[in-house]
């Protein structure tokens, strides 16, 4: 008889129920693609808007933006994913679930990027603006708008989590969006760019957790990993 850890799963089944759980899959994907197409037209406006009318901020509300913006990025998602695997009592395989959908996620986002090969909103000055696909892409960082790398992090982390913690998605995805406004605000992306970055993010993630690749993962490792993997955390006693 084969070991029961190897088939069971790393997070609850079935899925969580979110705020968007009654809409289709496929209707709330084509939604927000929707969503992003039609940012298209207001992209090179919008960002020309925001160039001339840049607001001083003091310093220390200028530490705390960047300290913000920070979310998704790879230290504070490692940290918060460490977090996860030491204090839920089956952070563990959270944890391992979490990574794998924010690895996805950053894979595919920088394979498009350098496809893509999207002019930075600051190349506006120079009137440059567009796609220049795999030429301009792989080759320099002022042509890799196209998604916001920093948006899909934040959105990857967010999702991870809210799949884990529903009660607590508004704020996951409350830090996720600071994180896409202070992108457009700094002339770093366009809207389309942030919009396709969560759209990227909750896409992969919610697949991966969806299809289960994290089990399968966990049943593919030795016995020995699978089972510290399974294994609960347990609180410390007290003598």
């Amino acid at each position: 008889m084969a070991n029961s850890s190897t088939t069971e799963s790393p997070w609850p089944t079935p899925p969580p129920v979110h705020f968007d759980s009654a809409w289709p899959r496929w209707a709330k994907f084509l939604v927000v693609l929707a969503f992003m197409f039609s940012a298209f037209l207001y992209d090179k406006p919008f960002e020309q808007w925001c160039a001339h009318h840049q607001i001083a901020i003091k310093s220390d509300v200028q530490l705390e933006m960047i300290m913000l913006m920070q979310w998704g990025g790879w230290s504070s998602s490692i940290l918060i994913i460490l977090t996860v695997a030491l204090l839920d009592r089956y952070g563990r395989r959270k944890a391992l679930a979490i990574a794998l959908g924010c690895l996805a996620t950053v894979a595919v986002c920088y394979l498009l990027k350098d496809l893509f090969g999207r002019a930075r909103p600051w190349e506006l000055g120079r009137d440059i603006y567009g796609f220049f696909g795999p030429a301009e892409g792989f080759h320099s960082s002022a042509y890799q708008s196209f998604p916001s790398s920093h948006t899909t992090g934040a959105f990857a982390l967010s999702a991870g989590l809210a799949w884990f913690y529903p009660r607590a998605r508004s704020l996951f995805y409350l830090l996720a969006l600071q994180v896409a406004l202070q992108r457009l605000w700094r002339l770093d992306h366009y809207p389309s760019d942030a919009i396709a970055g969560a759209l990227v993010a909750v896409t992969v993630v919610r697949s991966v957790l969806m299809w289960n690749w994290p089990g399968k993962l966990i049943a593919a490792l030795p016995l020995p990993w699978r089972r510290w993997l399974l294994a609960e955390n347990r609180e410390p006693t007290i003598s």
